[in-house]
């Protein structure tokens, strides 16, 4: 049976589509409409990284950290990048609710454990201030606010998961001076 599956990557800013298809045991990756090649990914180093294979090419990304927006520091090829992979049913949603860097939307861009929330609705937060804790692929990730302001929301709980796009806090920015 075939399935197929349409991601939306952002690596350094820069946004790319993916389709996956997979078939059994065989899986092809097609990257902004280009041609289909054959592709697998391996967990190594204790899922500190993962060997990604497409079209015969072999890389390690090794996963660090989410940064500020809960995007994935990784380092490809010996070089930093910054990196967020979603599937395009919930980047589309996000782009619509206004989601996005500078905007107070903070969204899950991998899976993972939800293990502290250090905010409330009501309480006034700084650009930068730790927010929420998420655990993934067994890293722990303290997402900061990306603006200063209030907290609307709060949409997840202690010990519930969460998938790349879902809404983990929403906040106002405060009015600029």
């Amino acid at each position: 049976m075939l399935t197929r599956r349409n991601y939306v990557v952002d690596v350094d800013g820069q946004r790319h589509t993916a389709e996956v298809a997979r078939s059994g045991d065989r899986t092809e990756l097609r990257i902004d409409g280009g041609a289909a090649a054959p592709a697998s990914a391996l967990p190594v180093l204790g899922g500190r990284a993962v060997c990604v294979t497409v079209g015969g090419r072999r890389r390690v990304v090794h996963l660090s950290r989410a940064d500020t927006r809960g995007g994935l520091r990784a380092t490809l090829d010996g070089r930093p990048v910054t990196l967020s992979v979603m599937d395009e049913l919930r980047a589309q949603a996000l782009q619509a609710q206004g989601g996005g860097a500078g905007s107070g939307t903070l969204v899950a861009d991998i899976p993972g454990l939800v293990i502290d929330i250090r905010v409330q609705p009501g309480q006034a937060v700084q650009q930068g201030e730790p927010v929420i804790v998420v655990e993934a692929m067994k890293m722990q990730n303290e997402l900061t606010s990306g603006v200063s302001g209030t907290v609307q929301k709060v949409a997840v709980a202690v010990g519930q998961s969460v998938n790349p796009g879902d809404v983990l806090v929403v906040i106002e920015p405060a009015p600029a001076d």
